[in-house]
């Protein structure tokens, strides 16, 4: 039977092999150590000692350690287990009583530069990809400096946590603790570097993510716990539907940007409509899609409404979707237009429109060939969001 164990860090070379002992003495025999799990094998209980053993990675072949160093290790009674990279594990029975690996600590030195030198390199790996990509979209981005750049990226993700804070939460916290991890590994192989300057023997030495575990196991706590209350938040108070029309809320309609000439036929081809709303920390989120193709004309009609009773927040969000991209494309920046009724308006390619009425945000695309005048979508959009107004005052 075959038993899977997530890996302590790597940098945590002691913990690593008192793990491996720990199991040993449960019947479980390490079998393959991968990236982030072991596996084992049930076997009797076993009284094994283990040793990890960093390699360079130049000197693998194949991925393997050469049979030359595996056979030093066995003439001192280590038999080679498996190993991930520049991580080697080695056993040996306790009863033997098997000679350390190594008698100097000064002499491990080496093996935790190249423990070291691993991390950094795959800390930089991840910086350059994320650069190229960075350059990638710089690139096809026009007209845009890439400061400004940088500001669309930052009024992206502002966008994503207050849309959908669960998600955004578990992405970016993702990513944080991604990059933590190397920094830390980095930090510890440094530690360790240190001590056995001054002669520590490594198997004494206290790891440095003991000294952390309090607040790292704090912070996951944490984050996880963040996490599954907004999730469970927005869940719950999830509402979907087909019909946009048949929703209370302050949006806009196409029966409504249409009155008197949609009709609408929910059973036929020609008409597609979509609700969603779910609240927030933040506040409540509404998205609408609407879509019509009759042979007087098509229409299509997108919205994102965003209630939000913190000004702060409000208005950070406000200069985020003036930043955005609709369906990826940016032929103008927005314009500043009055409408009575509205405190904000601000409209970008001819039919993108923002609108700010008291603690609500509305983004809406919409697109027709019919050619109404803009000023009467604004007309209808002004008359839709104060009859909201008016209804949840009363």
């Amino acid at each position: 039977m075959k038993r899977y164990s997530l890996n302590p860090s790597s940098f945590s070379l002691v913990e690593t092999e008192e793990f491996y002992e720990r199991k040993a003495k449960k019947g479980l025999i390490l079998e393959k150590r991968g990236h982030y799990l072991s596996r084992f094998r049930k076997e009797e209980p076993k009284n094994l000692s283990y040793r990890v053993e960093i390699v360079d990675d130049k000197r693998l072949e194949d991925g393997k350690i050469p049979e030359e160093q595996i056979l030093v290790y066995e003439e001192c009674g280590w038999s080679h287990v498996c190993g991930k990279r520049q991580i080697q594990i080695f056993s040996a029975e306790k009863d033997t009583d098997p000679p350390e690996l190594y008698t100097n600590p000064e002499d491990q030195i080496e093996s935790i530069k190249i423990l070291r030198k691993s991390f950094l390199k795959e800390f930089l790996s991840m910086i350059v990809t994320y650069a190229i990509l960075f350059a990638i979209q710089t690139a096809g981005y026009p007209k845009r400096s890439v400061g400004a750049y940088l500001r669309f990226i930052s009024d992206g993700v502002y966008k994503v946590l207050i849309d959908t804070p669960a998600f955004g939460f578990l992405l970016f916290g993702t990513i944080a603790l991604g990059i933590g991890y190397y920094v830390v590994g980095m930090i510890s192989s440094q530690y360790l570097i240190l001590k056995l300057k001054k002669g520590v023997p490594l198997r004494t030495i206290t790891p440095f993510e003991k000294v952390i575990r309090i607040w790292k196991k704090g912070v996951v706590a944490v984050f996880v716990s963040a996490v599954l209350i907004l999730g469970l938040i927005e869940g719950s108070t999830s509402v979907r539907g087909d019909t946009p029309s048949s929703f209370e809320g302050p949006f806009v309609t196409l029966e409504k940007l249409h009155e008197g000439e949609f009709q609408k036929e929910e059973s036929s081809d020609a008409y597609e409509g979509k609700y969603r709303s779910r609240k927030t920390i933040f506040g409540e989120v509404i998205k609408t899609q609407e879509f019509s193709d009759r042979t007087d004309g098509y229409s299509s009609l997108d919205q994102e409404v965003y209630l939000i009773k913190s000004q702060r927040i409000r208005d950070r969000l406000l200069e985020s979707l003036k930043v955005s991209l609709y369906y990826g494309i940016v032929v103008s920046d927005f314009e500043e237009v009055i409408v009575d009724g509205l405190d904000e308006v601000y409209v970008r390619n001819k039919w993108e429109i923002v609108a700010v009425k008291g603690d609500l945000v509305l983004r809406t695309f919409y697109h027709t060939d019919k050619e109404p005048s803009r000023e009467s979508i604004l007309l209808k959009i002004s008359e839709s969001l104060n009859d909201t107004s008016v209804s949840r005052s009363e």
